[in-house]
């Protein structure tokens, strides 16, 4: 190599080594992408409250629970009332700010996390039931808790069938008591026996106030790991199990509600929920200052002595810690006279101590007013604090208060006992969140979603019977459809069992359709009419028409079932003499001769004709004017008048005879039967108005 190549070597190893010491500069400079990592046994919480939105993250340790870190933010509009979601996109909008900042100062990707349910429709009931464990060797944690869980899904079936046009959704238990074979145990895991009874009070929330929670949840990319209750998890947090001995109650004061539970003889016996809670303050203080919501919670929650604010009218004001005490004064009285009547309603008597936790609670001489409503020593009532939240560790930037106690309490119940794990399954489109207990039917989740079970079974449509012209006539109603139902897809029963994730859609069953008939299916309906006649001076409807159960009809009309239907066409002279009986040849109309296939009209007069001695016609018409000439009988059942022709004697059988009829003789000579008033008849015995004639 000559002296030139080595040098033009020497000069890109040279401009080589200045390149990768560059690179190496650069990458230097360049911030280290951290990977998060994923969320694992850290337990996610959030008190999802009417003002504020807390989350937590802890741990569980050997002693207890460390907090991780702590996250808190304001709802900037009231988007929830009275601890119930109103506005559901602006909640999550505030759950996701909460998770970001957690996420962002933990390098953490959370995915899972443990809520509480809170809000004015609280409603609780005891359930008891009896769990086999004879084939047991010995009673196991897994045998306590199915007996637990059975008791719960009890609970669930028998609240749900006293609700009749709502839904709602168990979300929070404690155990009364435990039973096995009729004695009383507090730790049944190891012993052997027959029965184990659970002892539970349950409590209920609907489920729209459950759902628009979790939909929040959803929303904010979270899938919901467990629910219970807020009182439950202030008292998880505040009154552990081996406190339950003692009556204590808890009260949890939040914003929009204020919660209660009790506990004794070992076990949380009872919860309740009131409605007026810190928002209330606020509303106070607004109408006193007049000022707005969010400057009346800064006033509130202040700690200054003194603090300045302005009016809704631009005012600038002054105000000491003591002005606002008095101001508050008589919404302090209120909320804690709400309070002890709470307590006194679960509890039925004064308890032995009473927590007070959550943002209300420092109200300044709330507790002191609780004492008095309760008629108990005021040092018997205090306001919860971190010293009071046992089991717990957290680093020294973190600040935990009374508002706490809640959050606190979520993340520890998440990861004690048996925690509400909700399974989401999709039925008929919508996500629908049950207790998940493996043992979910379809038939079960139509309840659930507030499907009754009448449209699930369908029926066939009912029949219709009717007479016509004295023909019985039976028409049957359409079979009904039955309902589908497929489960991811596939055809199932009401008994298939469901599982998270399924989806479930049901087609409702379709009733079979009635029975119906119309007048037009068997007569001819569009001739019909009526004309109003006077016939042997009795006034009748002749004409073409139908009698339906008695009255007559001029048009075509659906038929009822059990109708009688008779049809009757006596249009001329002719039909309407037939139908009487009576030959045309002695009928006049309108008091001349007439043909038999003469149309009759309204207001035709129609008489009986006979022939005299001569073997002329003699008009026997009677008007309305003769009516007191005329007797009134029954002939073979049916009305009859007969005229009266001589006045001079009594009418006789014979001259009722010789009205109506050409020929009599004959006809009696041919009868069976001729009876007057159920007696043989002579052709001589008198008539009398009344008399009832039979010739058969």
């Amino acid at each position: 190599m000559d002296a030139k190549d080595e040098k033009k070597t020497k000069a890109a190893s040279k401009k080589t080594t200045e390149k990768k010491t560059a690179e190496k500069k650069a990458a230097a400079k360049k911030p280290v992408r951290r990977t998060k990592k994923q969320q694992g046994d850290v337990v996610f919480a959030l008190d999802i409250g009417t003002r504020t939105v807390v989350g937590i993250l802890a741990k569980k340790t050997g002693n207890g629970y460390n907090i991780l870190d702590m996250e808190t933010a304001v709802h900037e509009k009231r988007s929830m009332t009275d601890g119930q979601i109103e506005d559901i996109d602006a909640v999550a909008a505030v759950i996701k700010t909460v998770r970001a900042e957690l996420e962002k100062r933990n390098m953490i990707r959370l995915s899972r996390v443990c809520i509480a349910a809170a809000g004015r429709a609280l409603v609780t009931m005891r359930s008891t039931s009896v769990y086999d464990v004879s084939d047991k060797r010995s009673i196991s944690a897994e045998d306590i808790t199915a007996a637990e869980l059975e008791t719960v899904r009890e609970a669930e079936e028998s609240f749900s069938q006293q609700q009749e046009n709502s839904a709602f959704y168990c979300v929070g238990h404690s155990v009364i008591g435990l039973t096995l074979d009729g004695y009383k145990v507090n730790k049944p895991e190891g012993h052997r026996g027959e029965q184990l009874q659970t002892e539970i009070i349950a409590a209920f929330l609907p489920a729209y106030v459950v759902e628009s929670l979790c939909a929040a949840v959803d929303i904010a990319g979270l899938e919901v790991a467990g629910l219970t209750l807020e009182p439950i998890a202030a008292m998880n947090i505040i009154v552990p199990q081996e406190l339950r001995l003692i009556n204590i109650v808890l009260c949890d004061i939040g914003a929009g509600t204020s919660d209660v539970a009790a506990s004794r003889d070992g076990s949380v016996v009872a919860y309740g929920m009131a409605t007026i809670a810190g928002d209330e303050v606020t509303e106070e203080l607004m109408k006193k200052l007049l000022v707005d919501f969010n400057t009346a919670e800064r006033i509130k929650t202040s700690d200054s002595a003194e603090l300045e604010y302005t009016d809704i009218l631009l005012c600038t004001h002054k105000i000491t810690r003591e002005q606002i005490t008095e101001h508050l004064k008589s919404v302090t009285e209120s909320l804690a006279s709400t309070i002890c009547s709470e307590i006194m309603k679960a509890n039925g008597k004064a308890p032995q101590a009473v927590f007070l936790v959550g943002g209300g609670s420092k109200l300044e001489g709330l507790a002191e007013l609780v004492a008095k409503g309760l008629d108990i020593n005021p040092s018997l009532v205090v306001v919860g604090r971190k010293e009071f939240m046992r089991g717990i560790t957290a680093p020294t930037g973190i600040n935990i208060g009374t508002e706490h106690a809640t959050p606190l309490g979520i993340a520890v119940t998440a990861s004690q006992g048996i925690k509400y794990d909700f399974t989401t399954i999709t039925f008929n489109g919508r996500k629908l969140r049950t207790l998940d207990t493996n043992r979910l039917t379809v038939f079960e989740l139509t309840a659930l979603a507030g499907m009754k079970p009448e449209n699930l079974m369908g029926r066939s449509g009912k029949p219709l019977s009717f007479t016509l012209n004295g023909e019985r006539i039976l028409l049957r109603g359409t079979p009904m459809v039955p309902s589908e139902i497929t489960v991811n897809g596939k055809l199932a029963s009401l008994n298939a069992v469901v599982r998270k994730g399924d989806e479930v859609n049901i087609i409702l069953a379709q009733d079979g359709e009635d029975a119906a008939a119309y007048l037009s299916d068997y007569l001819d309906a569009d001739s019909l009419y009526t004309a109003e006649i006077e016939f042997c001076g009795e006034k009748i409807t002749a004409g073409k028409y139908i009698l339906v159960d008695g009255s007559i009809v001029t048009a075509d009309t659906e038929i009822q079932n059990g109708s009688t239907v008779i049809s009757y066409d006596c249009c001329t002279l002719g039909e309407l003499c037939r139908s009487k009986e009576i030959s045309p040849e002695h009928a006049l109309l309108n008091g001349e001769s007439a043909s038999s296939d003469t149309a009759l009209n309204n207001g035709d007069i129609i008489t009986m004709q006979k022939q005299n001695s001569e073997g002329q016609p003699v008009n026997v018409a009677v008007s309305a004017d003769t009516e007191a000439d005329i007797i009134h009988v029954i002939f073979n059942g049916e009305p009859a008048k007969f005229p009266i022709q001589n006045k001079e004697r009594e009418p006789i059988f014979l001259d009722l005879l010789a009205a109506f009829l050409e020929n009599p003789t004959t006809l009696l000579a041919s009868a069976t039967t001729t009876t007057i008033n159920g007696k043989m008849a002579r052709l001589g015995e008198v008539i009398h108005d009344g008399d009832e004639i039979i010739i058969e």
